[in-house]
Order: C-alpha cells, then sequence, then structure tokens
C-alpha cells in the first residue's frame, strides 16, 4: 500500500513538473533569456533576390551518344523559401562512346535515335533546407538543399517537342554574391503518341556551375 502511495505521488510530480516546463520556458524567455530551439535555428545570412547562373554539365543516359552541355540562366527568388528559375538555356555538344565505335568496328551499326541538341527550362524553386558548416574547423561553410519542378522544351534531331523537369540541387555559399551550384535534373519528352503507347524521349542531366546574386 504504501509503494502504491510513493509510486503515485512520483508520477504525479512529474505530470506537474512537465505541465509547468512550458510556463517556466516563457518566463525565461520574458527575462531575456532565449530558449533552446533559438540557438540552433538560425536566419539566412544570404538572401540573393536576383541569381545569374552559367553550369556545365552531361547528358549521360544515351549508350551510343553522350552530351556534355553549356548553360546559362536567370532565376528570380520571391522569398528565403520560393523562387522561379524564369529561363535556363542549354546547349549540347554530342560525342560518340567507346561503345559506339566498337560496333562500328564490327560493321554493326544501331539504329539512329534521337539526340538532344539544346533545350530551355523554366522551373519552380524549393529551397526547404538550409544549412551550415564547420570546414576544416578553420571556417564557415553555408549551403542550401534546392528542389525543381517545372517545364522544358527540347530540339532534338530530327523532331521538337515539349517537355516536364524534375530536379534537386546543392548550393554552396562563397559569399553574399558568389556561390557554386550541383544540379541533377530529370526530363521528359513525350511524343505525340503518349496517350497511345506511353512513348517519350528522355534525358538526365548533371551540371556544376557558379551563379552570380544581387
Amino acid at each position: 500500500m504504501i509503494r502504491s502511495t510513493c509510486v503515485g505521488l512520483v508520477l504525479f510530480s512529474i505530470v506537474i513538473s512537465l505541465l509547468f516546463l512550458p510556463a517556466t520556458a516563457t518566463a525565461q524567455d520574458d527575462d531575456g533569456l532565449r530558449p533552446y530551439s533559438s540557438l540552433v535555428v538560425q536566419d539566412r545570412q544570404y538572401f540573393q533576390r536576383h541569381e545569374l547562373s552559367g553550369t556545365v554539365g552531361l547528358l549521360p543516359l544515351d549508350a551510343f551518344t553522350r552530351g556534355v552541355t553549356v548553360s546559362g540562366g536567370y532565376t528570380l527568388h520571391f522569398s528565403e523559401l520560393v523562387g522561379w528559375e524564369v529561363a535556363q538555356f542549354h546547349y549540347s555538344f554530342q560525342f560518340d562512346t567507346r561503345l559506339s565505335g566498337q560496333l562500328e568496328a564490327m560493321d554493326i551499326f544501331p539504329s539512329p535515335f534521337e539526340v538532344l541538341d539544346y533545350y530551355v527550362t523554366s522551373n519552380l524553386v524549393f529551397k526547404p533546407l538550409y544549412w551550415k558548416g564547420s570546414w576544416l574547423n578553420d571556417s564557415l561553410a553555408r549551403g542550401e538543399l534546392l528542389l525543381t519542378v517545372g517545364g522544358a522544351y527540347g530540339w532534338f534531331t530530327r523532331s521538337q517537342r515539349p517537355g516536364l523537369s524534375l530536379g534537386t540541387g546543392v548550393r554552396l555559399f562563397f559569399n553574399e554574391r558568389f556561390s557554386t551550384r550541383l544540379d541533377v535534373r530529370y526530363l521528359m519528352f513525350p511524343d505525340d503518341q503518349f496517350f497511345e503507347d506511353l512513348s517519350y524521349l528522355d534525358e538526365l542531366s548533371i551540371a556544376l556551375g557558379m551563379s552570380l546574386g544581387f
């Protein structure tokens, strides 16, 4: 009986303590002491309203022809979380893979596929994660995670068509003006028979570049 009473008093004390914790934290905050969460979550140090970017990338999906891309674009950032990549233009320089050369050496010529010559994209940009870290225990590094979704239009060797663009990226800030970005984007270009046989052309773009913000 005594043990049951003691256990009950202990549980009651714990419940009362938990109930008063928020009030205690509020009182400390009113006294000028910051709550623990505010010591972890900090405002972004850099915010770029306008962004000009240039990248060099690779289109690696085609087994017979690779594309090396160069691109330039402009992005308008509405807030620290949302932006609009107004336009990003990409031009692709193609070169044959080793597999293509090996087949030609055996007088085997694969059926010609359409190759993406150049394309333009326009995407909404969502920036859900901002981070700050220590670089070699000597300086601070700041960056953010990017998610993009939008449309594309591609010019191929024998056709041109609209498409979809989905991607993610990572940005590393050097200072308030300059940053570097690594972007990975999936591009899908349906053809005229898409709703009948789900036929489409797709590409994967991996690009590394520099950005100027102002």
